[in-house]
């Protein structure tokens, strides 16, 4: 008796393989063609900084054009409460025994410069123009026996000036404002009057002027600071030594002068 089951038809077998397949493709566990996973919270971030081609800069390496120096330009009063000179004058008349004497003034006048503020902080300054004269006279007396006599002196106020020849152009200022420039030259301008009393001293000197005037002083170091506190710039020069010595007549009488500033200055 012949076989009632036909063979399967090419269709019939192709259906039953594709049936399991598509069943397989559609399970849970099946990852061949679902979406890939995303990346836990936090992690997007590293990955992506650290593939190839996506590396970022930190912010400190990344290119910054650098800012100008500031300039901020001072003008500054000398205070007077706080700025003296002690003028010394010795005194050698000739053949006699030198003498000396000393007299404090009082100082005024003004500083003019400039405080250049690099961007990493670095600051320098600049002194454009010193402008100082004695803001009270000074006597000077200088004493011999009574018979050779004495020499009075007088340097009425605002007669005696110093002002600046030669400072450099640029000075380094420190962290804490502190400076210190040598090779700094100045000029004296100024006169005395000058009278001699006595038996000797009074025909020998007599009433008369004499110039004061250093065209160029020896070498000056400049220090102290520069500092801004209170909203104010405040320079202090607490030392600042200037000297000279010349010949006053024709007999060998000579004149030094020392100059010794303690200067204060601030703008506002």
């Amino acid at each position: 008796m012949p076989d009632s089951r036909q063979a399967p038809t090419p269709a019939s077998s192709l259906r039953a393989f594709i049936a399991p397949a598509v069943l397989f493709l559609l399970l849970p566990g099946c990852h061949l063609f679902a979406p890939p996973l995303a990346a836990p919270a936090g992690l997007e971030g590293t990955l992506t900084a650290s593939s190839p081609g996506h590396a970022k800069q930190p912010r400190s390496e990344r290119h910054r054009t650098p800012r100008a120096p500031r300039t901020q330009r001072l003008q500054m009063r000398i205070d007077s409460e706080s700025s003296s000179a002690l003028i010394t004058i010795i005194l050698s008349p000739g053949p006699l025994t030198p003498r000396r004497s000393t007299a404090t003034c009082a100082l005024k006048g003004s500083v003019t410069g400039t405080v250049t503020t690099r961007s990493d902080g670095v600051r320098t300054f600049t002194i454009e123009q010193i402008d100082l004269a004695n803001a009270n006279e000074g006597r000077l007396r200088f004493s011999w026996s009574p018979l050779i006599g004495s020499i009075r002196t007088l340097i009425p106020t605002g007669i005696l000036t110093i002002r600046d020849h030669t400072v450099p152009s640029s000075i380094p200022l420190q962290q804490d404002g502190r400076f210190s420039q040598t090779a700094c030259h100045f000029r004296v301008g100024g006169t005395c009057e000058v009278q001699g009393s006595g038996i000797l001293l009074a025909k020998k000197v007599g009433k008369t002027v004499e110039d004061l005037t250093i065209r160029k002083t020896e070498p000056v170091t400049l220090s102290g600071s520069l500092i801004h506190q209170d909203a104010k710039w405040i320079l202090h020069i607490p030392a600042a030594i200037m000297k000279d010595r010349f010949e006053i007549d024709d007999d060998g009488t000579s004149l030094e002068l020392l100059f010794s500033g303690n200067i204060t200055a601030l703008t506002g």
